[in-house]
């Protein structure tokens, strides 16, 4: 057997437990959210390990057009309220990895050496009235109970994506309007910055 066939085999027998706890109603999920629930770049964002209160709502926003894209939109049609449960849990107990000992920054950067993007992350910028992400997100984005989810790791278009809808207003299902007045407030520059850097961090 060649490597390329060999890392293969290894892959799929990684996957087969989870695919054998998988709930029938997510078989379809898992094209575009992947077995691992880590999504695939342009295409899905990764939902391994969040919460399964929070998925389940997003699942009834598409469904009550709420939330609105062509592709999630039929596919979260077809769950009823048991299918909706069942995934939401199945996708939340998948693991992901996050970043080690978030809530210790000593070795950092100043906030003079940090990336525009961390900046933004972890000090704000409050000449504008603009918050830091991680004050609701939680240390290096890790999310923050059942409202506030994962940023770290996850892919940048799709963080990206979500910014410039709360902008236009596309989106605004978040928790008393938070992301609104946030995104807007953000140039487009920025917004590629601070989702480029959540993007780095875990999440495989």
């Amino acid at each position: 057997m060649n490597r390329t066939r060999l890392w293969g085999a290894l892959l799929g027998l990684s996957a087969v437990p989870a695919l054998a706890e998988m709930p029938p109603q997510a078989a379809v999920c898992i094209s575009c959210h992947q077995a691992s629930g880590l999504g695939m770049p342009n295409l899905a964002p990764s939902v391994a390990g969040m919460p399964a209160s929070y998925l389940a709502e997003q699942l009834r926003h598409f469904q009550n057009g709420e939330r609105n894209n062509a592709i999630m939109k039929p596919m979260a049609m077809m769950l009823d309220d048991a299918g909706v449960e069942a995934v939401s849990q199945w996708f939340a107990s998948l693991p992901v990895s996050l970043p080690q000992d978030p809530a210790f920054r000593g070795e950092k950067p100043g906030p003079d050496q940090m990336a525009p993007g961390e900046k933004l992350a972890y000090q704000g910028d409050w000449q504008r009235d603009l918050p830091s992400c991680v004050a609701c997100h939680g240390p290096e984005g890790v999310g923050v109970g059942e409202v506030f989810p994962r940023l770290a790791g996850q892919h940048a278009d799709y963080i990206e994506s979500q910014l410039k809808a709360w902008q236009s207003g596309s989106r605004a299902t978040d928790p008393h309007g938070l992301m609104a007045p946030v995104a807007k407030k953000l140039t487009a520059e920025e917004i590629t910055a601070v989702a480029s850097y959540f993007a780095s961090l875990g999440g495989q």
